[in-house]
Parts: C-alpha cells; structure tokens; sequence
C-alpha cells in the first residue's frame, strides 16, 4: 500500500499587492469513479481561473473522485488511480501563478496508530506543478446520511498554507461543524494564525439546509473574525442530491460572493454570479416550493445521465402523483425520453383514464393504454378465485394483483424498450406502507418518494404556475388508488394535511408518541390517530427497505432514518 502523498515546499512568490487575494469557487458536478471525466472538467476550470487572473481555485470536497464513494474508498485499485490523477493536475499548474484546493482520496498510512487501515479524506494545495501540501479531514460524521467512520480515518493535525501575503486554513465539510466534538479546527486555525479559511464540502440538500450553511458559517466568522471560502458540490448521486450554494464571507460575516443552487460553474470574488441557466422562472412567494422542484429534476437528470439510462417510462393513473412525476422526468429529459402508459382496470373511471390522455397530451409524450381488466380476470378464474364480475367487494389480494399486473407491464416495457421505470409513490404513502410490493413500487428511481402529499399538490400547482401542463381535474379530484368500487385514499388514511404533520413531526423531528399527541391534540386530532399513524409507520419498514432510490428534499429521508424492521418498541 502506498504511503499518503507528501508535501512540497513552497515556492518563493512575493505578497500580493492588490490587498486581496482573487478567488474562484468551482461549483462542480463529479461522477463517481469518473476520474477522466472530472479530471479534465478540474483542468478546464484551472486554465479558465488562471486566465481570469485567479490566485486561488477552490474546488469541492472529493471533486476529483466524486462523492459519496461508500466502499470504493477501501478499493486500493480505486484509491492509486485517484492518486496518479492528482499528480497529473499538479503537474498541470507548472508555469501557472495561480494554486487550487482540490479534494480527493489519500491513501491509508502505514504507520497509522490504531488498527484501522482506512483512507483519509482530504484536500490537496497545488500549486506551480507540485502538490504542496495535503490536509485530511479531522471531523468525520456518522448520522443521518453519514457513514465516513465507517470508511475513513479521521485526520489529526490542522493546517494553514502561507500564500501572498496571507495565511489560509484548510478544512473539509464536517470540520466546521464542531459543536458537538471535542476537536475544534477552526478554532485550532486560529491560534495558528490564519487570516482565511476556505472549506470545501460536499454537504447535500434538503429544503432549507442553506441557510442553516450559512448561519453555522456566519457564527464562526464573528467567533474568529476572518473570513470563509465555502465551495460546495452540486448534482446527484444515487439518492443525494447536492446544491452548490457556495459563498464567500468577509471577516464581518457577510455574503459577498453567492453562487446559485444547482447551477454547475466558476465563481468568482468580485463579480457576480451568472443567472441559472437551467431555470428560467422566479417566482419569490413559491421560493421553497420551486427550489425543491429543480432539486427533483436535477436529481432525475443526473441519476439517468450518470449510469447511461436514455429514456424513461410512467405509468399513468390519472392523479396527482404520476401527473407530476412525468413533469418532471420531461423537464429533466425532455419530451422525446419519456412515455406515459394508463393501464385501467375493473374498478378505474374512465375520467382518470381521459386526464391520463390528456396529461400526455400537453406535455407531449409518448402515451400507450393497455388495459388490464383481462390478465386480472384471467388470473382469478385461473386461480379458481371469484371472477371480477362477481367480486363487488374485492380482497387486499385482489387490490394487490391489479398494482402487480401494471408493475408486470412496465417492467416488460422497461427491458423490451429500454426505459428505466419512474415509480410515482409519495413519502407519505411509503410511510403508512399505502403502497404494493412488486407493484407500484417496481421500478428503477422513486422520484417523490421523499415527498409528502401536501407537497405534491404545492408542487403540482408550482409546475403549473409556469406552464399549464396538469389538467385542474387531476389537481382537484379526490386521490384514490381505484382498486375497489368508490375508493378514496382517506378511507384508509387520516386527512392528509393531518397525516403530514404527524408524519413530519415523527420522522424528522424525531418526536415521541406522547408529545405528538399533545401538540395534535390542539388540532382536535384524536390519540388513537396519532397511535395507529405511528404503528403503521413502524410496520411497513420493510416494504421502505425493498423500494427504488428515492431522491432526499427533507432533513430526514429514509436512507437517513436507518431503523430496525424488527422492532416492538412504542414510544
């Protein structure tokens, strides 16, 4: 195993003169594993920089090798190719004035005290063709969607680079976010004499974590009175999705260089930066509501665009959910990637099926019914069960057989026309377990599944403030799954503005039975309400283990509640 990399000297260089130091934040999107790919992306952006009269490009945490890496970093093949590309893009800054902050992937060391034999998370200083020093990572988390314990060693030393006439820390992500370890960074960075410190992160979304970013940043500028370089990631990866959001404070805590969300590009201090390329509407009173919308196009885009998937397919009931699934996926891929399929069965009304149409309709799709009343039929007398004709109360069998036959067709679809399956279930269905194994839970991507139904309206009306593509009956009719005669969801459900508050209150608020029965109670919402919510949420853990990736929004998603499926604790 090689040793960690080894830092130069520096080179002599004269202070700067302009009082400042000209700083570009690369707000990148990595792939994982694209070393080639990023690599070149990292060198473009350096010559661009130095071009622009740059002293320093900071680049985000892991832009070389992308993250999160799980496992990969525990690959010594994955490890080295990292390293000799590091070595290449220092070489690359021979001859250049300006130095960079790159993150990547250090090799374990070999004389590490304790037994583990992990990698560290680093960040590399480049600069005139070496890599002048190295620094890794001190504070490693290990909650909500955190596991870098688990693969990395934490490092042990802070570390202040003298350049032009300034002294710059390093830290990584979780470093600034100190309150609750014993090692403080910053304040270490400080007694060292740092006048700078840049942190590089990979910090993903969820609604509202920005400004959460920036008053933790804020709070350190007036504790320690120099200013932050804060240059985070964008894009998606897997189930997180990552902003950018970068900014630049000065000493007094204030903003003075803000890059855009989801918007992949240079930065720099001293001139602002460029309106989002991707999306034109601003709409200040729907701000919330449209930030996560281009989070879930961003995270359907990249998710197809990384692992080579071409086009998509939707099945079509007629609600709300599969009406804004598919504005999605065609603001994401565009209208020739996507194909809309309706699949009526016994119990569907025909206006579901017509809104189906008419949705594919506007937005321009692809659109193909295929009935499914037959194989169902087909599959009772065959069974030796009661025919559907004569079934005028049909079982949770039978409510179940109608989702799987849809989810048969679409999976058929998928693999005969090579389209990746969007399933359309919602976080607050997949919390009550008001969802099909193998049904309408088969699919490749859950595009919503990190969204509660109250936002799936706030959404829905959010699209369509911007162009009218859902028709007002699907935003208006009662939802219902159309698995049995007269089906409404709330037959099953409690009302869904009550459902979501109790769910958001036990999901990521964390609260206890007890407490959320109080704060409901208020609202003349019933303890046996609350209790039967929470038992089902606890029971249908292991149908959530079995569903798609689902694209994260909220502080708590489901990859990040890691809970037991066995489990008899109430409380």
């Amino acid at each position: 195993m090689k040793t960690s990399l080894k830092p130069h000297p520096s080179p002599a260089r004269e202070p700067g003169t302009q009082g400042g130091l000209k700083i570009a934040i690369a707000q990148m999107n990595p792939t994982v594993g694209d070393y080639a790919g990023n690599a070149l992306k990292i060198l473009s952006w350096i010559d661009e920089a130095e071009q622009k009269g740059v002293d320093l490009i900071v680049f985000p945490e892991c832009a070389l090798c992308g993250y999160p890496v799980w496992d990969l970093a525990n690959k010594k093949s994955f490890v080295e190719a990292g390293l000799r590309e590091l070595r290449l893009i220092a070489k690359a800054t021979r001859g250049k004035r300006i130095a960079a902050v790159l993150g990547f992937i250090d090799a374990p060391s070999l004389n590490a005290q304790r037994s583990t034999r992990n990698a560290f998370n680093a960040a590399a200083w480049l600069e005139n063709g070496k890599i002048r020093t190295v620094y890794h990572k001190r504070l490693l988390p290990t909650y909500d969607v955190f596991l870098e314990e688990i693969f990395f060693q934490a490092g042990e030393k802070s570390c202040v680079v003298p350049f032009r006439g300034h002294k710059v820390g390093l830290t990584i992500c979780e470093d600034i976010w100190d309150d609750s370890y014993d090692a403080k960074p910053l304040a270490d960075l400080k007694r060292k004499g740092a006048d700078l410190v840049v942190n590089i992160s990979a910090s993903p979304y969820y609604q509202g974590v920005q400004e959460k970013r920036a008053a933790q940043v804020r709070s350190h500028v007036h504790r320690y009175k120099f200013p932050i370089v804060y240059a985070n990631q964008i894009g998606g990866q897997d189930d997180l999705l990552f902003d950018g959001s970068s900014f630049i404070t000065d000493a007094r805590g204030r903003i003075v260089v803000q890059a855009p969300e989801f918007e992949e590009g240079l930065f720099f201090s001293g001139q602002q930066p460029g309106q989002p390329r991707e999306f034109k509407f601003r709409l200040a009173q729907l701000k919330g509501v449209e930030e996560v919308y281009q989070a879930l196009v961003m995270g359907v885009r990249d998710y197809f665009r990384k692992n080579g998937f071409k086009r998509a397919v939707i099945g079509l009931s007629g609600g709300i959910d599969s009406a804004l699934v598919a504005c999605i996926a065609v603001d994401a891929l565009g209208v020739d990637a996507v194909k809309g399929v309706t699949m009526p069965g016994p119990f569907s009304s025909r206006g579901s099926w017509e809104d189906s149409e008419e949705l594919a309709r506007r937005l321009g799709i692809e659109f193909e019914t295929m009935p499914i009343q037959k194989m169902y039929e087909t599959f009772l007398r065959k069974e030796k069960r009661v025919p559907c004709v004569d079934a005028r109360l049909p079982s949770l069998a039978m409510e179940n057989l109608q989702a799987r036959l849809r989810g048969l067709e679409l999976m058929y679809l998928s693999n005969n026309e090579g389209r990746l399956v969007l399933t359309t279930g919602n976080k607050s269905e997949l919390a009550m377990g008001y969802c099909t194994l193998y049904g309408d839970m088969a699919g490749g991507l859950a595009v919503i599944g990190d969204v509660y139904k109250t936002d799936v309206y706030r959404l829905s009306c959010f699209r369509n403030s911007v162009h009218e593509m859902i028709p007002e009956s699907i935003l208006t009719k009662a939802p219902s799954a159309e698995l049995r005669p007269d089906q409404k969801d709330q037959d099953s459900l409690p009302p869904y503005e009550v459902l979501d508050e109790i769910l958001r209150f036990y999901i990521e608020k964390n609260m206890s039975r007890e407490e959320i029965t109080r704060r409901m109670a208020r609202k003349k919402v019933s303890a046996t309400i609350v209790s039967e919510t929470l038992r089902k949420v606890d029971h249908n853990e292991y149908k959530r283990r079995q569903t798609p990736p689902v694209l994260r929004v909220t502080e708590k998603s489901w990859f990040g509640r890691r809970m037991p499926i066995t489990n008899r604790f109430q409380g």
